[in-house]
């Protein structure tokens, strides 16, 4: 057994070989001390970068969760794209050792991938021991990191120019064997790995014997990946749109890792990304590297098959099986775009297939308008492709555009991106500066919004309708398709909403599921599950202002989206701030159910925050005696930290029907005095006349009868 003395002696040892190779440029090492992917932190962050130099010259380690990691061994073997490893011990095993991978805290991490994978032993991928969200010093801030138990044999694809570690006659049972189950693993459950590629790796034995696939949870799928490992599909999107893809998708991959390991360095490094764009969709992707690269003989079949463009016609599982059991496979139909018999010019440029022309017009947006509109285009399907089908659609999209009103130049837009999913169904969906693909378009909005572009790219997409036309495109039943259309049939009504809660940003978190709250009041705390949100406001309320409330666009979206309780009721009811009794009363609702449901007992300080801003939730009593023993209760149920007592207090049904109740039996009296009064002061000569005639009346009654009594006194007084 290794003593973890002696395991930080090898990390050293292993440390230095890493520079070593790095500086003779055979190991490039992303570097990342900042997020996003920067060279360096931040300028206003000096008090950060010091941190940082007493770090990396100190020996220092942080604790997250079971784990230590040494922030002065970096592991840059273990790199996964551009977040950083370092080397790490389990604080729970004594044997065995560990890297922590470093996330990029703007980009997405790969919710649904992390939870099948932690903790679990997969034969050919690596072992994911345990994931934490932690303060991570050089960043200055929370991020994800991911613990991974370190592969014995180390990295396979050591650097350009060196000679391939696994002769290629051995491929099929050190490679593709493992990487066949996990792919099949990761199909069961309805996933696509997408960072499958000969850099990503390593051999899971000391022996050699066994590779094992590296990192797939640590950025946006595809992100990672050079644009030669992506489809025909999924290469012109931009990088963090590329989407979740199928498995089809990574046995796509899988055939240009086998090019790579079987060629030696990666196929078609020499050319740009544009020039390899170019060349695989006039070519084929097979026809491409074949072109260009010298493959093994053993490894053309598996390759062709792999690298066919149809993926109807791309390789499975079945084939891969059957080759690797020496058997006869089906035979790869013709794995190159239909062209036409002549060109469509665009921009100067001569183009032979619909894809090739899709992404040029994606490319060329405002001159695309021009050979739609005079019809060449449509003239070019029917007759350079003999495709009626396309044509027909394009015409049909051509009369649309002349009904379009006043709008003329929004419509002209979306006739181009309709042109493009016309051209290539099966590609992104491009407007403009816009191209991701129909899974990928969450994490380009991310991508957008954390990086200074903004979400209005992705508005335009949605309020223009193009995903929906993406979706009556396709061809036949997918289930995947299915799913992604239950999920985008609200994103038009939710970025149409101005109020809080609906918005891009509830787009965004429908859409990414792994995506942490962009509020700045707790941005820094990398809120990814609504458990974690109140303690970071909890946090955030330590030196919150007066006036502003706990609930902003983006909290309000991130509750309406993790939370399952149905909140509707009260974001209708913060649709209009100027009702500061319905706004406050909403707002702590919200807060109170999240308590209710996750927790924690004890919020003193967001109780306080929350305390402080109650006073318009009061005003919805009518009786002043009432109000000042609410007020005067506030600040005792603050002091205990729980908000749904907050809730109840302001919300409390019998005290408000009863307060409702006396409330119209004191308007009711009020309206019954002010009626009398008004009788009084509006009759008042009518009732002097009648006074002056009731007198009139009385006292000729009663002189009548003083009369009356004077003669009978009289005539008592003569006869007696």
């Amino acid at each position: 057994m290794i003593t973890r003395k002696e395991n930080i002696g090898i990390m050293a040892e292993q440390a230095e070989d890493q520079e070593q190779e790095v500086s003779d440029g055979t190991s490039q090492a992303p570097v990342m001390d900042a997020p996003g992917g920067g060279t360096s932190a931040p300028a206003d962050q000096d008090d950060v970068t010091e941190d940082i130099l007493e770090i990396s010259t100190g020996g220092k380690s942080v604790e997250i969760g079971n784990f230590r990691i040494f922030l002065d061994l970096r592991m840059p073997e273990f790199d996964m794209g551009h977040c950083k490893a370092y080397s790490a011990d389990n604080l729970r095993r004594d044997e065995g050792s560990a890297f922590a991978v470093v996330t990029d805290p703007v980009l997405p991490t790969r919710h649904d991938h992390i939870q099948f994978l932690t903790g679990m032993h997969m034969a050919g991928q690596i072992d994911l021991i345990d994931h934490e969200i932690a303060y991570w010093p050089p960043f200055g801030r929370n991020t994800m990191v991911l613990f991974y138990e370190k592969p014995s044999g180390g990295r396979v694809v050591l650097g350009e120019g060196k000679k391939p570690i696994i002769d290629e006659h051995d491929i099929s049972t050190v490679v593709v064997e493992p990487i066949i189950g996990v792919l099949q693993a990761f199909a069961d459950k309805g996933l696509a790995h997408r960072n499958i590629r000969a850099g990503n790796l390593f051999f899971g034995d000391p022996l050699r014997q066994k590779v094992v696939l590296g990192d797939c949870c640590a950025a946006p799928p595809g992100y990672s990946q050079p644009l030669v490992y992506e489809t025909t599909a999924r290469m012109s999107a931009d990088i963090a749109g590329r989407g979740a893809g199928t498995p089809a998708d990574d046995l796509y991959a899988l055939g240009v890792t086998l090019a790579e390991l079987g060629i030696g360095h990666r196929p078609l490094s020499k050319l740009s990304d544009q020039e390899i764009m170019d060349l695989k969709l006039s070519k084929g992707s097979f026809q491409a590297i074949a072109s260009q690269e010298r493959l093994p003989l053993i490894l053309i079949e598996p390759v062709r098959g792999l690298l066919c463009d149809d993926a109807e016609e791309r390789w499975g599982f079945n084939e891969l099986n059957a080759w690797l059991d020496g058997r006869r496979t089906k035979p790869v139909q013709s794995n190159t775009e239909k062209r036409a018999a002549r060109s469509q010019n665009l921009s100067g440029r001569d183009y032979y297939t619909v894809r090739a022309l899709a992404q040029g017009m994606a490319k060329n947006w405002v001159s695309a308008l021009a050979p739609l509109r005079e019809g060449t285009i449509e003239i070019w399907l029917r007759r350079g492709l003999g495709d009626n089908d396309r044509a027909k659609a394009l015409a049909d999209a051509m009369r649309q555009l002349q009904w379009a009103g006043a709008d003329k130049r929004s419509a002209e837009d979306v006739l181009v991106a309709r042109a493009i999913l016309i051209m290539d169904h099966e590609g992104p969906v491009r407007f403009k500066g816009f191209s991701a693909m129909i899974d990928g378009v969450g994490y380009m909005l991310s991508y957008d919004v954390q990086h200074g572009r903004g979400p209005q790219r992705f508005a335009d997409v949605i309020v223009r309708d193009i995903p929906s036309y993406w979706f009556g495109r396709q061809e036949g039943y997918s289930s995947e398709v299915q799913k992604l259309q239950q999920l985008y049939k609200n994103l038009r009504y939710y970025i149409q909403q101005q109020s809080a809660g609906y918005g891009y940003e509830r787009c965004l978190y429908t859409l990414v599921r792994n995506q942490h709250c962009l509020s700045p009041l707790i941005e820094q705390d990398y809120v990814v599950e609504i458990s974690q949100l109140l303690p970071a406001l909890e946090k955030a309320a330590e030196n919150a202002s007066e006036d502003t409330w706990p609930v902003d666009r983006h909290i309000a979206a991130f509750i309406a989206t993790r939370l399952e309780d149905d909140i509707e009721g009260q974001l209708m009811a913060m649709q209009n701030p100027s009702d500061e009794v319905e706004y406050s009363r909403a707002i702590i609702s919200m807060l109170a159910i999240v308590q209710w449901r996750h927790g924690p007992d004890n919020l003193q300080n967001l109780s306080h925050w929350v305390a402080r801003l109650m006073e318009p939730a009061i005003k919805v009593f009518h009786s002043k005696a009432r109000r000042e023993r609410v007020e005067t209760e506030i600040p005792k149920l603050a002091k205990r930290g729980n908000l749904v007592e907050l809730y109840n207090l302001i919300n409390d049904e019998q005290e408000r029907r009863k307060d409702q109740s006396e409330f119209v039996e004191a308007v009711a009296e009020y309206s019954e005095a002010e009626s009398e009064v008004f009788d009084l002061e509006s009759s008042g000569p009518a009732r002097l006349e009648l006074a002056e005639k009731v007198g009139q009346q009385a006292a000729a009654f009663a002189s009548t009868m003083i009369a009356l009594l004077t003669v009978s006194a009289l005539f008592l007084i003569h006869i007696f």
